[in-house]
């Protein structure tokens, strides 16, 4: 920091160090001034005649018992003399003592009177305590500085949303808040413990060229992620600078770097340059600090913007998919006498791996419930492919067995060995009110008539597993007031707080409950059933319930 002409009167006012220089003079009897260090008068206690003829007689007596010697107390700070304070008038002679290597009347007068010597102590007391108001108003000057520099640069971080926004923010300000040559900074790949040069101002691209820093190569970079204020006065000259040509050709001399880090987390490291040997000051060095970590915290949050930014777009997208799979399934029940058709789909997240479907036919329908390993954006898109291969071959095949056995080979052919699937087709006849179904590796079908619940499992393995798996299918003759249920896993794994699964008899309960009301009736009294039991408990899978009731 400049300090200005007369730098006491910056810190003390004239007004107040005369009201010291007074009570001074009242409380010993004795005149003192104090002067600029060519000796012209800052401010002098209003002495009177006599006060000031005692303080001459004084003054004389002291110059004799120390060869001369005046007690002359230099006001410094640090190695600047910022004023002189004297008793009475001045001498000529040369500058004065500093307060710390002064005489002391203490043994130096055998004849100086009590009185005089605690004069002379209070003179040389007054002085250190106005050094130290001084010392104190440049700490002062300089944390208000560095709160300052900070506060801007934190105004200029707010404005900035992208992270390289935020970065070169700050290299550009930095450079013109410590008035340095330049500045980088180089973020940190953790898995590679290696650092990125990524913004830099005032620096050549041939002098950036060399690439990323390994860390096991740079010491001062580990120092400065340690928590060191790294300092290299002379590059072309240190041992620890990795290239010392190049920072010589490129005209920088010394360097300061910090690491930025957030919370006790390493997220790349900051320099700054100056083109001549230069000697960082502590306040410097610890606004450098600041500055860091200031950066870091905006760096962490411009990397959570960018993050929850890519959420709501990838959500966006998720949105769109999950409205897609909603138009595949049924838009509406089939009108197929004597059948009466129900089915609702409730997946965990906004997308989910089952599907029902209703395939109408010229004289019957096909019923397909399906369950896709897995949840979420995976299973939607295996759940579409396995719908997409069971509707195109349905339409060249009859046999439902053969339906089963070139949708599997499908799904072997393209996905890996731990995705597959579970699915139940069945089609109904309205002439002959016969159910032909094949179950791979489904929950078993439940059929009610009279009170009793048949399970349905005639089928084979699951689908995508094993190429040329070959599948059965299975015959039912239906009747009036015949109840068929086709669900997911989801409804039988569904648990409670206690960790309980709804299992199969409550679904079995369920469908006896509604067994002579419409199938809308009877899978609304299904999930009805379902959450009542789960109450607010997590629910893992999705959920698939189809009923058919033969109503003539």
């Amino acid at each position: 920091m400049t300090l200005p002409a007369n730098p006491l009167l910056e810190f003390i006012p004239q007004a107040t160090l005369q009201r010291i220089l007074d009570t001074f003079a009242a409380v010993t009897g004795y005149a003192a001034l104090v002067s600029d260090r060519q000796g012209h008068v800052l401010s002098r206690s209003s002495d009177s005649g006599v006060m000031r003829t005692r303080t001459d007689a004084l003054r004389d007596t002291l110059a004799k018992s120390w060869s001369h010697q005046t007690p002359d107390v230099s006001i410094r700070l640090g190695n600047r003399t910022l004023a002189l304070l004297r008793l009475g008038d001045p001498v000529p002679q040369a500058a004065g003592v500093p307060a710390s290597n002064a005489g002391s009347p203490e043994g130096g007068d055998a004849a100086l009177r009590t009185p005089q010597a605690d004069a002379v102590q209070f003179l040389y007391l007054l002085g250190d305590t106005l050094a130290q108001v001084c010392r104190q108003g440049v700490m002062l000057r300089h944390r208000l500085e560095e709160l300052t520099t900070l506060f801007q640069l934190s105004k200029l971080l707010a404005g900035q949303r992208s992270l390289q926004q935020v970065l070169d923010t700050v290299v550009r300000s930095v450079v013109e808040l410590l008035n340095v040559k330049a500045a980088t900074i180089r973020l940190l790949d953790d898995s590679r413990k290696e650092l990125f040069i990524q913004a830099v101002y005032n620096l050549s691209p041939q002098y950036l060229e060399k690439g990323p820093i390994r860390l096991v190569d740079s010491d001062l970079d580990r120092s400065a992620l340690a928590g060191e204020v790294v300092y290299v006065q002379d590059m072309a000259n240190d041992p620890r600078v990795l290239y010392p040509d190049d920072a010589k050709r490129e005209g920088i001399a010394s360097i300061l770097v910090v690491g930025m880090i957030y919370h006790g987390q390493p997220i790349g490291i900051m320099r700054i340059y100056t083109e001549k040997v230069t000697q960082f000051s502590e306040n410097r060095r610890n606004l450098l600090v600041a500055i860091a970590q200031l950066a870091a915290g905006a760096i962490h949050h411009a990397r959570l913007d960018a993050e929850r930014s890519a959420q709501r777009a990838v959500q966006r997208q998720i949105q769109l998919a999950a409205d897609v799979q909603r138009r595949l399934l049924p838009q509406k029940t089939p009108v197929l006498d004597p059948f009466d058709f129900a089915g609702i789909y409730e997946p965990c997240f906004d997308l989910g791996g089952d599907f029902y479907d209703f395939i109408p036919f010229e004289d019957s329908v096909g019923v397909v419930v399906g369950d896709v390993v897995g949840k979420g954006i995976a299973a939607s898109l295996l759940m579409a492919s396995v719908r997409a291969a069971l509707r195109a071959h349905v339409e060249d095949v009859y046999d439902l067995d053969e339906v089963m056995g070139r949708v599997n080979n499908a799904l072997t052919r393209d996905t890996r060995d731990n995705e597959f699937a579970t699915v139940f087709y069945g089609t109904l006849d309205a002439e002959t009110r016969r159910l032909t179904y094949c179950s791979a590796g489904h929950d078993p079908a439940l059929l009610w008539r009279d009170g009793e619940v048949q399970e349905l499992t005639t089928g084979g393995m699951v689908l995508g597993i094993l190429k040329n798996e070959t599948y059965e299918k299975g015959l039912v003759n239906l009747q009036k007031g015949d109840v068929l249920l086709v669900y997911s896993d989801g409804v039988v794994d569904a648990s409670n707080f206690h960790g309980e699964k709804f299992g199969r008899d409550r679904v079995r309960d369920a469908v006896a409950d509604m067994a002579d009301r419409p199938a809308r009736d009877i899978v609304n009294h299904v999930l009805w059933q379902v959450r009542r039991f789960a109450g607010l408990n997590h629910r893992p899978d999705d959920m698939t319930i189809v009923a058919v009731k033969v109503v003539k």
